[in-house]
């Protein structure tokens, strides 16, 4: 037997927390990878041959795809608790109705972003039909004018 390499066992170290963060949180991998390269105390060497994010975005990325629930094949399903709250806790999911049969109502919003756009004077309105998910006849995105950026 000999003995582990010291570098590998910091790359793998570093791989297995960025894959932990993009299984478990909503943040762009890209960003990710980004916190974590940063917070990393890799060697020199580790860090020379550690995986660019373009290299490993792939399997990153089909990672997080197996561990997301599958799409609904309704419009009837429950949203599961992470999508209905904020990275912070709070509220996200503010309305969800069923309106009539087979007609789902869904809105998403923090209360900062209401905060932003009731107190913006300027506001942008855009419903799309090609974007909606199956089962959703409208995808409708509000954006708001604040500090001069939408």
């Amino acid at each position: 037997e000999h003995a582990a390499n010291p570098e590998l066992l910091e790359v793998h170290q570093t791989r297995q927390q960025i894959k932990r963060r993009v299984i478990n949180e909503l943040t762009p991998t890209g960003a990710v990878y980004d916190e974590e390269m940063s917070k990393a105390s890799m060697s020199s060497t580790a860090i020379a041959i550690f995986p660019t994010v373009h290299e490993i975005y792939q399997g990153f990325a089909t990672t997080r795809r197996k561990a997301m629930p599958a799409l609904p094949q309704s419009c009837i399903f429950d949203i599961p608790e992470q999508y209905t709250l904020t990275i912070d806790k709070k509220r996200f999911l503010l309305f969800d109705e069923a309106r009539v049969r087979r007609e789902r109502l869904l809105i998403f919003s923090s209360d900062i972003q209401l905060d932003l756009l009731f107190k913006s004077s300027i506001v942008y309105m855009d419903g799309t039909y090609s974007k909606a998910p199956n089962h959703f006849f409208q995808l409708f995105t509000m954006h708001s004018v604040n500090f001069d950026i939408c």
